[in-house]
């Protein structure tokens, strides 16, 4: 089971590890989910100050430096990196990217599926969509952490809705936290629809946030199919946050304008590809 990094280290400790021993035994992604944070919190972090910390070399926390740099998610400076200026846009700003791909998307998704299903939905303004272009008619149950995706859910006259419980991240504005996995661990349902944060050059689905990576992984672990919403722009992406190979989902929705070339491989790896038409008829 995946712990948010607060539990990990929580747990390690519990366990006897000394705090020195509980940084070394952190993976990359951990190790990078927690500089980031400190660096979101703190402003800056220094390489040698953090290498030291951490138990590592400043060649690991210069990588892991350039790969956050990479994303946008901070900006490097000598001998260290700071808070970026624009930061991660937030799920509202996302949300209101209302282009014709996302509700193309949105729409034939939510045709495949079937009267009856049970659906957990991360939280995701291509998934928000997703919600509101289910058919009226359509009885469903949908299960989340993010009270947008919920609420949505609420307003479709058909539609069993429920909410799983946890700390509220601001940036994904779903619930984390251990309690949040035991409870998507524990279940087992008809679909998984995830919203893409990223497909990079080698096919691995990957996220920005650490703690989201965890949870969407959770979902599809819990799922009989995985349905991956992906506008072309989040092919071809990089992440700071490996969730896995592609070949982990069932099938991915796209937009018409993506890359020809990444769709026939991902389709090589057994996935369903179906581009949405987003013309009018």
């Amino acid at each position: 089971m995946f712990l948010p990094i607060s539990a990990l280290l929580v747990t390690m400790r519990s366990m006897g590890w000394s705090y020195v021993e509980m940084l070394k035994d952190l993976s990359p992604d951990e190790r990078k989910g927690m500089i980031l944070k400190r660096i979101n919190e703190s402003g800056r972090v220094l390489a040698s100050a953090v290498a030291s910390e951490f138990g590592v070399s400043e060649d690991s926390i210069r990588r892991d430096l350039r790969e956050l740099s990479e994303q946008g998610l901070v900006q490097r400076f000598h001998g260290g990196a700071a808070r970026s200026r624009s930061g991660p846009r937030s799920f509202q700003q996302r949300a209101r990217d209302e282009t014709a791909g996302k509700r193309a998307i949105a729409a034939a998704a939510a045709a495949r599926i079937p009267a009856h299903a049970t659906m957990l939905l991360d939280s995701s303004t291509t998934v928000l969509e997703f919600v509101r272009a289910l058919p009226a008619d359509l009885q469903t149950c949908i299960i989340t952490g993010c009270p947008d995706i919920a609420s949505a859910a609420l307003d479709h006259p058909c539609c069993e809705v429920i909410l799983l419980g946890g700390s509220l991240n601001r940036l994904t504005r779903s619930t984390i936290g251990q309690s949040t996995l035991a409870e998507a661990q524990s279940m087992r349902v008809d679909y998984c629809v995830l919203g893409a944060c990223a497909v990079d050059e080698g096919l691995m689905l990957r996220a920005e946030n650490y703690d989201d990576a965890r949870m969407k992984l959770a979902f599809g672990q819990a799922s009989n199919e995985i349905i991956l919403l992906a506008t072309s722009e989040k092919l071809l992406k990089q992440g700071p946050f490996s969730i896995g190979p592609i070949s982990l989902i069932s099938t991915l929705v796209t937009d018409r304008t993506a890359d020809r070339s990444i769709l026939e491989r991902i389709s090589g790896e057994g996935v369903e590809v179906i581009v949405a038409d987003d013309q009018p008829a």
